[in-house]
């Protein structure tokens, strides 16, 4: 497979979305801990690039297998770019090979928390177009895929980088007795200020994918896909596409006061005209070519803010 139909394959496109989510945990490191492990940074960054891809060359395989629709089936990649599933499972295989290896290898240079919290996310990826219950073909996507990578990256992240004692640890320990024994141990504040810095990212993935079922009602009613859009109907969808838009901004106000994040986050604040001109128009029409991409810009306009914000606040103590 050339690298050009790879790219293809994988939708590598849909990557860069992840480096955001590594700027808003970088900015959280840096006004909480300042602590850093550039090598453990590389191997996550590789082992989540990977996964990234790997979760969209399942959902792509997917896809072309359940389709009920030949038109559907005709529009995608595995015809377009004429890659055969037999192909397309190696490179899935292999992908999730080198995930698996690289993962396990940061749960030994870190602590066995990574085993479990980077264990559920690898089986959220796998389930998510697969399986008997496919997540994507279900109306819990939405939610299951806006926590998984709105607040999995950014902690994942976190946590790597040599911050995991002043987070949360397992510990395993053998008595002299021969019977061994457990103890979990963690900071309540700062794991709840990791949740809430992580709330409009996990609102604005949400968002993302909510927006791609929006504009696929039709096709997905053909290939008996049950997302939210499809079953709850487009009134419910758009209010919560709305509510997935703006209670980011409540929550940019409350951290200041709680001392999640600096003053300067409130800055973030500023792009609310903007998010919100993207929000009603995509309700007008959501429409995949024409305005779903304004979804992706609220997510990065949104969050990238919010890091520079959390960053130069730290910097400057503001």
């Amino acid at each position: 497979m050339s690298i050009r139909k790879y790219f293809k394959f994988v939708d590598i496109k849909t990557s860069a979305l992840s480096l955001y989510a590594y700027a808003l945990g970088a900015a959280f490191i840096f006004y909480y801990f300042n602590n850093w492990n550039w090598l453990n940074s590389l191997i996550f960054f590789i082992s989540e690039m990977i996964l990234d891809n790997m979760i969209t060359a399942i959902n792509n395989v997917m896809d072309y297998i359940l389709a009920k629709d030949k038109t559907s089936k005709q529009k995608s990649v595995l015809v377009t770019e004429n890659i055969s599933l037999p192909l397309a499972f190696t490179y899935i295989g292999i992908l999730l090979l080198i995930a698996a290896i690289l993962g396990i290898w940061l749960c030994f240079r870190t602590n066995w928390v990574l085993f479990f919290a980077g264990g559920l996310l690898f089986l959220i990826v796998l389930s998510y177009t697969s399986g008997p219950f496919p997540i994507s073909r279900m109306p819990i996507g939405e939610f299951v895929c806006g926590i998984a990578q709105g607040m999995g990256v950014p902690f994942l992240f976190t946590y790597i980088n040599d911050n995991y004692q002043k987070i949360m640890t397992l510990n395993f320990n053998r008595l002299s007795n021969g019977e061994w024994t457990f103890g979990l141990t963690g900071s309540l504040t700062t794991v709840f200020a990791l949740v809430v810095l992580c709330i409009p990212s996990i609102c604005y993935n949400s968002n993302v994918m909510l927006a791609n079922n929006m504009s696929d009602v039709s096709e997905d009613r053909k290939n008996e896909r049950a997302t939210l859009p499809v079953v709850f109907g487009k009134m419910k969808a758009d209010w919560l596409y709305r509510f997935f838009g703006y209670i980011p901004f409540l929550f940019i106000i409350i951290m200041p006061f709680f001392k999640m994040a600096p003053w300067l986050v409130l800055l973030t604040l500023a792009t609310f005209p903007k998010v919100k001109q993207n929000i009603e128009t995509f309700i007008a029409h959501p429409d995949k070519v024409k305005t779903f991409p304004s979804a992706l810009q609220n997510y990065t306009i949104f969050v990238l803010v919010q890091a520079i914000t959390i960053f130069v606040g730290a910097l400057i103590h503001f």
